[in-house]
């Protein structure tokens, strides 16, 4: 793919999403993260888009009233991608939790499919991604504990400088994901979401892992879970069965579905 035919991608895109962080337009086009930056940097001297802090927003005058309206904080099913796996995924993972059960939840599109299966249940809630407590707010769920710090509105997650934030708070599961899952454990590429989920998982018994298939075999910058330190691993059924298998004879619990 040629520059224009990135940059008309990119700006369709932007028509319909309001902004994309640099390393989900990694992800969308499968570039380099400096071609990623140079487009952006490019259209946004051209005055095509704005350029933010680790991404791109459209220009319109009425983008900052509403880049965080419901319609557009919240994602739908049009935007997930593999959204059936990863609705699967997420059912299963939350069918994990008992009445009672306190969990941690990180932040992504497969981690927020689980709020619709845990609403109105006596589970209480752990996170640090406003759409995944803005969904469980709106609907009335009881038991909800947000983890304090700044918000970043690139990703959607609040993040603490200090090291006590979160000390107190000691669940059964952390259910997580990354941008990739090797024999190695689970990966990230994106470093604040590495800052901020590497505190998460030291606040739970047991972690689980939501993958889907096209991360499977993966390899994606920082290690941010061991396997050894993997208690589960959740993905669907085109996984690469080696990893999957190296995975197991590791002591990790494998779930397809």
């Amino acid at each position: 793919m040629n520059e224009a035919q990135r940059h008309r991608s990119l700006l369709s895109y932007l028509d319909s999403h309001t902004f994309i962080t640099t390393n989900d337009y990694v992800d969308m086009l499968n570039i380099s993260l400096s071609t990623a930056r140079r487009d952006i940097t490019k259209l946004g001297e051209e005055g095509k888009l704005k350029k933010i802090r680790n991404g791109a927003e459209v220009i319109n005058n009425d983008s900052a009233s509403c880049s965080h309206s419901p319609m557009s904080f919240i994602p739908n099913e049009q935007e997930i991608e593999s959204f059936d796996n990863k609705q699967r995924i997420a059912k299963t993972a939350a069918d994990m939790c008992d009445e009672h059960d306190s969990i941690i939840v990180s932040g992504s599109n497969t981690t927020f499919l689980m709020g619709e299966h845990l609403l109105h249940r006596d589970v209480q809630v752990v996170t640090n991604f406003m759409p995944l407590a803005y969904q469980l707010i709106s609907q009335d769920h009881q038991s909800i504990i947000i983890l304090g710090g700044q918000y970043l509105p690139e990703r959607q997650i609040t993040i603490s400088p200090d090291v006590e934030a979160a000390n107190d708070h000691k669940s059964r599961f952390v259910f997580f994901t990354g941008t990739g899952v090797t024999t190695a454990g689970v990966h990230t590429s994106d470093l604040l979401v590495y800052m901020a989920e590497k505190k998460l998982l030291e606040y739970g018994d047991r972690l689980v892992a939501l993958i889907d298939s096209s991360k499977v075999g993966k390899h994606g910058g920082k290690l941010l879970a061991t396997a050894h330190q993997l208690d589960t691993l959740i993905t669907d059924n085109d996984a690469n069965p080696q990893v999957l298998e190296a995975l197991r004879e590791q002591g990790v619990n494998i779930f397809i579905v």
